[in-house]
């Protein structure tokens, strides 16, 4: 199938004589009928847990239902309406070419004005009918922008959860099988995706998502030098080895600035390029008053700058003091652990052990999830305009807590553990006293030695280990929970009897609703999780590679599969995601510029501390370099790290590729015929003669018929749930 095209659907058929691919036995492939051909689904939901009970009533739904499908209607959608399940439906909803079209071309008039494209669109051929290089990305972009822009942004404003939308749970796409198919076949062959891969992704999921699986290959190719430079460090340097330390922090600077340009290169080919400068108005901003617009002189909502940036200052000491709780836990946790571990010697030792572990497991994850909350809620409290300033302070507030959850137990092992653990552990008497109240018995002590290994040991478990767990929880764990829950819903079926359809579907229509109620209940799919799960590695790597010059080895090998695991996990476990534009990774590129320069002043201060004494037998005098020295490395450390990264964005700003060279070409040529135009017999830029709102085609009686037609399937849902209700 090809992904540059819209996906074109045909009726389900017998497929039994046709031995499937591997990748289909996992994915549902039930085509919907001609008749629930979409490009959206609307979940309308009853049972929306933020709307009041007193307001849900069914006089309240029911108007609530017939604003949205005249929404649609007015706005040239076309809609079909089936059951979900009690006190919900599916509202099916498709654009005609002839809106598409006209949103593409007044999308491209957009992009035009802001300097995103080099040239002025033209009219196209025919409004009635897409061109055949239209991709099935920019149709998704194109309605799902339509239906849940703000009207500023020439939107219907449908934000679900919001205003007069409560009922409205969620707008998403469908999967397309066959495309999800054959990229999990496809993939499974390959060993690195080029450029053609990228574009398939591009015109399938989007600019946004493409370019994920553009850093994230990237990123791949450029661990493959570390990786060559660690094995051979491994082997014939010495522990906590300068000359590693110095490759490992130039690899780092170079590869953000080649980055850089890699995706100034994408951005480009991709006709994106400068698209963060068309902000996308949120729906829920709520300004305090109208005033003028400086540069336009419309009316548009105001709400004081000042008093954001003052909602935003509040952030930092509730950051501060997150990260302070954080770090007080880790603290406590991590001495215990070496009290168990290293000093305890009395009962139940070996059970003991796992405490440590046991309240990290337990205590780490409740308070990130707290925290998310509150920072959620602080992001929209300061009530952001657009939605690109929204994501920026939601990702910032979110790196914070990880930055602290990831590297703090690195941190306190090398700077507090051995340097200074001979010094503290002789003052643990009052866990030993709590221990003896706890156990009833005596806890008898052993002679503390430090570990001089124990920075190594976590250091491996971190970038080892715990990305092994992790793959496994991301990418099987899900296929086996699936497993599970079928082979327990036979068994349910098995033992209650035959299953009782709540509602009867059509035998035509009843697979591909299964499949539709299937994707409904995914999670949405978030790229930032992604991004913040490479962004933690490549901390690992440029703040503590010098400690196990193996570790790149291992993200080497974790990010192969991670590229595909990504893949089968948008396909399988989460909604499909709704196209985006992006011309940058955004906030994450600052956060790896961030760990880059903390990246030199820790390589240098471990490498100061304990290069001579990595080897030692006495582990009590580990700290090797006196404070002066120590001070000097650092300094001298950071003000290399800024002189070489000068250098090395010297060095890529004078290399400029192919198709930055036609992109600037292309510029020139339009600036030489703008000076054309300017001359007497200049020649009026084409414009697209078409009304703001798009009526259906369909006569009124026939779109109040549907509306009709459609409140009587939600009456049909609403009378089964409060039958439900009364049974309960």
């Amino acid at each position: 199938m090809d992904s540059g095209k819209p996906a074109v659907f045909t009726s389900s058929g017998d497929t039994s004589s046709k031995r499937k691919p591997k990748a289909a036995r996992l994915i549902n492939d039930a085509l919907p009928p001609a008749d629930l051909e979409c490009d959206l689904v609307i979940v309308f939901d009853t049972e929306s847990g933020s709307v009041p009970k007193e307001k849900k009533t069914t006089e309240v739904i029911e108007d609530s239902f017939k604003l949205l499908l005249t929404e649609l209607v007015n706005a040239g959608f076309c809609f079909k309406v089936r059951v979900n399940k009690p006190g919900s439906v599916f509202i099916f909803v498709k654009a005609s070419d002839a809106v598409v079209s006209f949103a593409s071309y007044r999308s491209q008039i957009k992009d035009w004005l802001f300097g995103i494209r080099t040239s002025a669109p033209v009219i196209p051929a025919s409004q009635d009918k897409l061109d055949d290089d239209f991709s099935t990305a920019e149709r998704l972009r194109l309605v799902h922008d339509r239906l849940t822009n703000s009207q500023k942004d020439h939107g219907l404003g449908i934000t679900p959860g919001q205003s007069d939308w409560v009922f409205v749970k969620s707008i998403f796409a469908l999967h397309d099988p066959q495309f999800n198919v054959a990229w999990i076949e496809r993939w499974s062959t390959k060993w690195a995706l080029d450029d053609d891969e990228l574009d398939i992704i591009k015109n399938s999921f989007g600019e946004k998502i493409a370019l994920y699986f553009a850093f994230l290959q990237y990123y791949f190719s450029g661990l493959l030098f570390p990786t060559v430079m660690g094995l051979l460090a491994f082997f014939f340097l010495p522990p906590y080895s300068p000359i590693f330390a110095i490759i490992s922090s130039l690899w780092c600077c170079v590869f953000i600035e080649s980055w850089k340009h890699r995706e100034v290169e994408l951005a480009v080919k991709w006709g994106v390029r400068g698209c963060s400068g068309l902000d996308t108005h949120r729906a829920t901003f709520k300004g305090e008053s109208e005033r003028a617009d400086p540069v336009t002189g419309a009316l548009v909502q105001y709400y004081p700058p000042w008093k954001r940036v003052v909602k935003q200052f509040t952030a930092i000491p509730t950051a501060l003091a997150a990260g302070l709780i954080l770090m007080g836990v880790q603290a406590v946790v991590f001495v215990i652990e070496i009290f168990l571990s290293e000093i305890y010697d009395g009962p139940l030792k070996q059970y003991l052990v796992f405490l440590p572990t046991a309240l990290l497991a337990t205590l780490v994850p409740t308070f990130t999830a707290f925290y998310n909350i509150i920072a959620t809620r602080m992001t929209d409290w300061e009530n952001h305009v657009t939605e690109r300033t929204y994501d920026t302070a939601m990702t910032q507030k979110m790196f914070v807590l990880n930055f602290l959850t990831s590297y703090m137990g690195l941190f306190l092992s090398s700077y507090v553990y051995l340097p200074f653990g001979h010094l503290i552990a002789p003052n643990m008497d009052f866990i030993s006293a709590t221990m003896e109240r706890v156990i009833g018995e005596k806890a008898s002590a052993k002679n503390f030695t430090i570990n001089s290994h124990r920075l190594r040991q976590q250091y491996i478990y971190f970038t080892a280990t715990a990305q092994l767990i992790n793959f496994f929880v991301e990418t099987l764990l899900p296929y086996i929970q699936r497993r599970a829950f079928k082979e327990a819903k036979k068994l349910q079926e098995k033992v209650t009897g035959a299953y009782e359809q709540v509602f009867k579907d059509d035998e035509i229509e009843a697979p591909f609703l299964a499949r539709v109620r299937a994707e409904a209940d995914f999670s949405d799919y978030i790229v930032g999780d992604d991004y913040r799960e490479m962004v933690v590695q490549f901390g690992y790597l440029s703040l503590f590679a010098t400690v196990w010059p193996l570790a790149p080895l291992f993200s080497f090998i974790n990010n192969w599969f991670e590229l595909r695991g990504d893949a089968v996990k948008i396909c399988l476990d989460t909604k499909r995601p709704i196209p985006g534009k992006a011309e940058t990774i955004g906030p994450w590129l600052n956060n790896l510029i961030f760990l880059t320069w903390l990246g030199s002043l820790t390589t240098s201060s471990l490498v100061s501390m304990y290069r001579f004494s990595a080897t030692e037998p006495d582990c009590s005098y580990l700290v090797s370099s006196r404070p002066w020295v120590l001070l000097a490395a650092v300094l001298l450390s950071e003000h290399a790290y800024f002189v070489a990264r000068y250098l090395i964005r010297l060095i890529y700003d004078a290399l400029d590729s192919t198709v930055v060279q036609k992109h600037q070409r292309q510029k020139y040529l339009n600036r030489q015929q703008t000076l054309k135009r300017s001359l007497p017999d200049e020649e009026p830029i084409e414009t697209l003669d078409h009304e703001e709102t798009v009526v259906t085609e369909a006569k009124p009686d026939e779109w109040r018929a549907a509306i009709a037609k459609a409140v009587a399937t939600l009456q049909t849902s609403l009378v089964k749930n409060e039958a439900d209700k009364k049974e309960e």
